[in-house]
């Protein structure tokens, strides 16, 4: 017997539970394929987890700085194995909940193990055979290995690894100055760890605009990191002994020697498409990725791709956009394809690092004028509130038309400060227009507004 679907998504995160639960609102009929836990990488080994873990030290970090603000709290220490339960506890309770938004609300098929392609139209799990109209890959990404240093789950860890770990290592070597490498830099010098953080690249967080990875790199080396920048580790001199780990990093122009008792590899991820059987279609691959046009259709008509696995931003807020369109373009309904340039982004460090839109350097490659006007955080009245004025709010405008092209936040809790900036990207506002819309006192938001007027060449702070 062979079950069939117009649509059969391969992968339960964001992009292929969002995919799914569109096609079936649209009237097609829909099953998701999963060979692990439902939510997929974000749920269970990315966003979720390791924002539970950056909760706990910045929770750990208020406490121990109670006495600024006048309370007394005696014994502060990191109760490992509680923060581990609570991250189970609050990964369980968003798969339950999801879980019955799929299966109980919208009746989709959650078809349980591996799938092998073995054509276009047909996929095997097991013994089972399904055939579909439109099958959509959203399998995600995987820790990228560096050739010679290969995790072995011991003292060469990815990110997975160190997910599962008994406890914290007393040193960490962070290999790769990106969001995941940041994070977990900042989490682990929060509760207490030596850390090194090791980027090839000048700046840390280098898909970011220069001036926040400067930024976060100083207040990394404020709080005790190791910041190696414009450094490159030489994986063939790595040694393993006493319990330590040594890696010879070349940085300044000198071999350098860094031990310690772990060694993250963090330096990207690549799509999952191992045993999936595209060789069986006409698929395209652009190295590790799918290949896609807008609307996120493979070279092969009837197989098409969303998230982790075609690359470009590997966040989950994108997959799950990316799938709606696919699902909208399955179902004949002519969505518009997804601008990137107002995807915000975020790394939830401390402080936080958030974005949208371009950086000056790339608006002028795409031909634009550009401007950009930058405040700092020192005198705003919800950070010295806060005790937290370490931040900068930068706006990039277009000189002529004061059209808002980029916005560039570092500083306390700006992941909930972005989404103005990406709706004011969306309804294609000036800066006029950011700089006048009304923000609450006192509040963190009122420096976006701020720099907006700068930009906008208005306001009391010109």
């Amino acid at each position: 017997m062979v079950d069939e679907f117009d649509v059969l998504a391969i992968g339960s995160g964001t992009g292929g539970y969002t995919a799914a639960i569109r096609a079936k609102q649209l009237g097609l009929s829909a099953a998701i394929v999963e060979k692990d836990k439902i939510g997929g990488i974000c749920l269970h080994k990315g966003c979720i987890p390791t924002k539970v873990w950056l909760e706990t030290a910045e929770t750990m970090t208020r406490v121990l700085r109670a006495g600024d603000f006048g309370v007394r709290a005696e014994v502060v220490s990191l109760d490992f194995p509680k923060l581990v339960a609570r991250q189970h506890e609050v990964v369980g309770t968003i798969e339950k909940s999801l879980s019955s938004v799929i299966q109980n609300k919208h009746k989709i098929e959650v078809i349980q193990g591996e799938a092998h392609l073995l054509s276009p139209s047909e996929v095997a799990v097991g013994d089972r055979r399904i055939k579909a109209g439109h099958i959509i890959v959203a399998t995600g990404s995987k820790p990228k290995q560096i050739p010679g240093l290969e995790p072995d789950g011991t003292r060469i860890l990815d990110s997975d690894h160190l997910l599962r770990m008994d406890n914290p290592p007393r040193s960490i070597a962070i290999i790769g100055g990106g969001a995941i490498g940041s994070e977990f830099a900042s989490f682990f010098t929060d509760i207490g760890t030596e850390v090194t953080l090791i980027e090839m690249m000048p700046t840390i967080v280098p898909l970011e605009d220069a001036d926040l990875g400067k930024a976060l790199a100083r207040s990394f080396a404020a709080r005790g990191v190791n910041v190696m920048t414009s450094a490159s580790v030489v994986p063939d001199k790595t040694r393993t002994y006493d319990g330590k780990v040594e890696l010879t990093v070349n940085h300044e122009d000198e071999a350098k020697k860094v031990v310690a008792d772990a060694v993250l590899v963090a330096v990207g991820r690549e799509a999952t498409t191992d045993a999936l059987g595209l060789d069986n279609t006409a698929v395209t691959m652009d190295g590790s990725f799918i290949k896609v046009d807008d609307s996120y259709q493979t070279d092969d008509s009837s197989i098409w791709a969303v998230g982790d696995v075609i690359g470009n931003f590997l966040l989950a807020h994108v997959a799950g956009a990316e799938g709606l369109i696919a699902a909208e373009a399955i179902a004949s309904e002519g969505p518009e394809p997804l601008d990137y340039n107002r995807v915000p982004r975020v790394t939830y460090t401390r402080p936080q690092v958030a974005s949208v839109g371009m950086t000056v350097d790339q608006a002028k490659d795409a031909g634009r004028d550009a401007k950009s006007q930058r405040i700092t955080l020192r005198t705003n009245a919800m950070a010295l509130i806060h005790g937290e004025t370490e931040g900068i709010a930068k706006v990039v405008v277009d000189r002529e038309s004061g059209d808002l092209l980029g916005v560039h936040l570092f500083g306390p809790n700006v992941s909930e400060l972005i989404a103005e900036a990406s709706l004011g990207r969306f309804l294609e506002a000036s800066a006029w227009e950011l700089g006048t819309n009304i923000h609450p006192h006192p509040t963190l938001s009122e420096a976006l507004g701020e720099a907006a007027q700068l930009s906008a060449g208005i306001g009391i702070y010109r």
